[in-house]
């Protein structure tokens, strides 16, 4: 992941209020996710079936669900910092 420069993408995101709070949760999640599954996220979002695989991963292993999706918000933060555009939302089930 290359921290430096999603922490900036964060930092000029206009919708995120509390710049230094929500940005530094936003990093350790992600960062979270990597050591969890192993994986460098660079690798993860220029494949969007790895994406939406790890997207599931996330909702299991990490009860995502109960922390509002944390965990997916931040991959898909991600996601939108490397590829300029947004993940699709899984179907609800």
């Amino acid at each position: 992941m290359r921290e430096a420069e999603f922490r900036n993408f964060l930092i000029n995101d206009s919708n995120i209020k509390s710049k230094v709070k929500a940005v530094n949760s936003r990093v350790a999640k992600a960062l979270k996710v990597e050591r969890e599954f192993n994986i460098n996220l660079d690798d993860v979002v220029k494949n969007d079936e790895a994406m939406y695989n790890l997207l599931l991963q996330i909702q299991e292993k990490l009860n995502d669900k109960q922390c509002h999706n944390a965990y997916q918000n931040a991959v898909r933060k991600y996601y939108l910092f490397v590829n300029g555009k947004e993940f699709p939302r899984l179907n609800q089930s």
